[in-house]
């Protein structure tokens, strides 16, 4: 159930000035949720390193944001078919933006594709709780040696807008 915080969430393509808000919300994001299942290490690279950065440099042409009070406070970014990077502010989390980013992202993708795609590590029982309710379904698992945590793939068949 949105509250009146998040009815104030306004939906945007991302611009080069979001990068910097952009890096910081997946840092900090990326520390809460995969800490709890991930080993410092292999976390490293993205959290000190520049992976996030150069990622974030690449794909903000396929980004949009999530804006309250002009503060990024939610993510999607699109790859082709694959919806390949969503993240909500921790504080915000539950309240609707998830939902409305990732519904954005299926709207963007029915346009050129039948289904999207996604990947969520398996230890993160929440952000595939999230998928499963919004109608993805599992389509595989694999192991990804940088992470050194299963990854599980998920499809959801899209309807094309009508004409």
């Amino acid at each position: 159930m949105p509250t009146a915080r998040s009815a104030n969430i306004r939906l945007r393509a991302a611009t080069l000035v979001d990068t910097t808000a952009i890096v910081r919300l997946c840092k900090v994001s990326l520390t809460t949720t995969y800490g709890a299942f991930m080993a410092p290490d292999r976390m490293r690279p993205w959290t000190e390193g520049t992976e996030v950065e150069d990622y974030v440099a690449k794909m903000w042409p396929r980004t949009t944001v999530a804006i309250l009070d002009h503060e990024v406070v939610g993510v999607v970014a699109l790859d082709k078919a694959v919806i390949d990077l969503l993240w909500v502010a921790d504080a915000l989390q539950g309240q609707g933006i998830g939902r409305r980013l990732i519904r954005h992202a299926e709207a963007t993708l029915a346009a050129d594709h039948s289904a999207a795609e996604l990947e969520c590590f398996a230890p993160n029982r929440a952000g595939l709780a999230f998928y499963k309710s919004g109608g993805y379904a599992e389509v595989r698992r694999y192991y990804e040696t940088a992470s050194g945590v299963d990854k599980v793939v998920l499809r959801k068949a899209l309807q094309r807008p009508a004409d």
